[in-house]
């Protein structure tokens, strides 16, 4: 078989370390895999199923190794580098608009005492819409329980209730709700503004101890011990 004469000349050529120089003319190839019963193959064409396998090419005429093909990846490895590479970039995409925010912090406010300032009107601003808030759905529940009261003493008192009364305990009633809801997003808002100072601060003091901290001093060669009084005895 060609096969064997081309793995003898091959072996022939390691032995005796003749491997010729790089420059000379390319022979035909030799192929070195391994099957997936842990078998090693050699052969001077690969067969459809090791041609995804991890192989090794070698030049038949001289024995020196021309080259290495890894294995192909299966697509579930192909998925998982995908998914990585977009972790990578999703990453690089948060850091970078870390980096800008940080940038813009630091040209905005040019002390803490700035920072405070800014930071405190906007939780002022919403603390004083959730102060008006309350209000209002207080305001809204006490019409919503006398028109509610009114349409029951009329019901019980054997009276239909009228058609504008029930569209406007409906009406108000919705308006109720809505406040409600607007008045629990506020506080979600009111706690994230909080947290978002807390951080925002630390990160400040951060950057701004570094920007004023000395630059290290230069690593120099400590001093030879002196020597002791008097001399070696």
């Amino acid at each position: 078989m060609k096969t064997k004469v081309v793995v003898a000349a091959l072996l022939a050529a390691l032995i005796a370390g003749g491997a010729l120089a790089q420059g000379k003319p390319k022979g035909p190839k030799l192929y070195r895999w391994v099957d997936k019963d842990g078998k090693v193959h050699y052969d001077d064409a690969l067969p459809p199923e090791a041609v995804n396998q991890a192989r090794r090419e070698f030049n038949a005429a001289t024995g020196t190794r021309a080259g290495e093909v890894e294995r192909a990846l299966t697509p579930e490895e192909r998925a998982a580098i995908a998914a990585a590479e977009q972790k990578a970039v999703e990453a690089a995409k948060v850091a970078e608009e870390q980096k800008r925010q940080e940038e813009v912090m630091m040209a905005t406010y040019s002390n803490e005492t700035d920072m405070r300032r800014a930071y405190g009107e906007r939780l002022s601003l919403l603390k004083t819409t959730l102060e008006s808030t309350d209000v209002s759905i207080r305001n809204v529940r006490e019409n919503l329980a006398i028109m509610l009261s009114q349409a029951s003493e009329a019901e019980l008192a054997g009276r239909a209730v009228p058609p504008e009364r029930d569209a406007a305990i409906r009406e108000l009633h919705t308006e109720f709700l809505r406040q409600q809801q607007f008045q629990v997003n506020r506080r979600l808002e009111l706690d994230a503004l909080n947290g978002e100072f807390a951080r925002m601060l630390n990160r400040y003091r951060e950057l701004k101890n570094a920007s004023l901290a000395p630059p290290a001093p230069a690593a120099t060669t400590p001093p030879a011990a002196a020597p002791a009084p008097g001399g070696s005895r």
